[in-house]
């Protein structure tokens, strides 16, 4: 059943909550029609016939236990941070399009409700001040890349060559953890570090909204223990940036038209809707939204480290696939590219 117009408006209206604020909390589980991940219906088992046939089927399993092994380990191991409040199930479709393509991706298993233990940390006085340190507050999430480190560890050995690669937050996750957790020795393991619609760069020093600070010290911490991917080179960083959502030049103009932007039947989205959301994002993540290009809730300009790190400018490229929510993820419309959409991975893959 298609996607009805109101969850898909009401998806896109709480994509911000659940990919880039910090101080928020998770989504309640909404009701309606909208697509979500499930487990794969399967048919009942059926029971061997005879000894020698359940024999036969043992065999025939561990052989393909055996194959399947060998083919993940003969593929480049990859460590996918998620974004905010985000799980394997989200990416499940994306791991298997990196599978096809010859990556063996791990993702750092975090629950749902692993993301609540950030909560204490929004009651000290660090997180007032805006001072917190990753390792203190984001301790979950390090022990969940531990789990996948190790799990890279058992299938291709633990002298393989890993690619990190961070999703919204979970880039400068990835930033933090190889800085403060691996260090430069452990570093040397690292093949890349690629990073898709991650918030990297703080707002000027200068804007209205610096002050603010969403992750009250974290990223500051970050830039400034980690520039660039410190302890990695930063030729072997990458940053991959969207350009789905333009803010118009003027205010105005977001609600020009508003009758006609509201609703595409044709792809299932909402350009009004879009442009507001991304236009409450843009400001307070860069100090201005008028005329800003970026994935829709992440500016260009932030996203990108530059330097000498390497940089991808993806057009009509949105910040997630889905949305979190206690239980399954909303599943946004495919006509909704984001950076693992299958049209656009080949566009940015070389840099792992």
């Amino acid at each position: 059943m298609a996607p009805s117009r109101t969850a898909l408006l009401v998806a896109l209206a709480l994509l911000p909550v659940g990919c880039w604020s910090f101080s928020g909390t998770p989504l309640p589980a909404l009701s309606g029609n909208l697509a979500t991940h499930s487990p794969c219906a399967r048919s009942p088992a059926t029971r061997p016939t005879s000894a020698s046939l359940g024999a036969a089927l043992r065999r025939s399993g561990g052989l393909q236990l055996r194959m399947a092994g060998d083919a993940a380990a003969a593929k480049v191991p990859v460590i996918l941070c998620p974004a905010q409040f985000g799980t394997p199930a989200d990416y499940k479709e994306f791991v298997g399009l990196m599978e096809d393509r010859g990556f063996a991706v791990y993702p750092a298993p975090l629950s749902r409700f692993d993301w609540l233990k950030i909560v204490p940390a929004t009651l000290t006085k660090e997180f007032l001040t805006a001072q917190l340190k990753p390792a203190k507050t984001l301790g979950f999430f390090y022990e969940a890349i531990d789990k996948a480190l190790e799990e890279v560890d058992r299938v291709h050995g633990s002298e393989e060559q890993v690619v990190f690669l961070g999703h919204s937050i979970g880039g400068w996750v990835a930033r933090s953890y190889i800085g403060e957790r691996l260090g430069e020795e452990g570093a040397k393991r690292i093949r890349s570090l690629v990073t898709l619609g991650t918030p990297n760069n703080a707002p000027p020093k200068d804007s209205i909204v610096s002050s603010l600070d969403q992750t009250r010290g974290l990223l500051t911490y970050i830039n400034d223990k980690f520039p660039s991917g410190y302890p990695l080179q930063a030729s072997a960083v990458g940053c991959v940036a969207g350009s789905g959502t333009a803010v118009p030049e003027k205010i105005g103009e977001v609600f020009e038209n508003a009758g006609d932007k509201l609703w595409d039947a044709e792809v299932g989205r909402s350009k009004l809707l879009e442009e507001v959301v991304a236009l409450s994002s843009y400001l307070p993540l860069s100090g201005k939204a008028l005329g800003v290009k970026g994935d829709g809730l992440i500016p260009v300009e932030t996203a990108l480290i530059g330097g000498e790190c390497k940089s991808v400018v993806l057009q009509d490229c949105n910040h997630a696939g889905f949305v979190p929510t206690p239980g399954p993820s909303l599943m946004l419309p495919k006509s909704y590219l984001w950076y693992g959409s299958e049209e656009l991975i080949d566009e940015w893959i070389n840099m792992l």
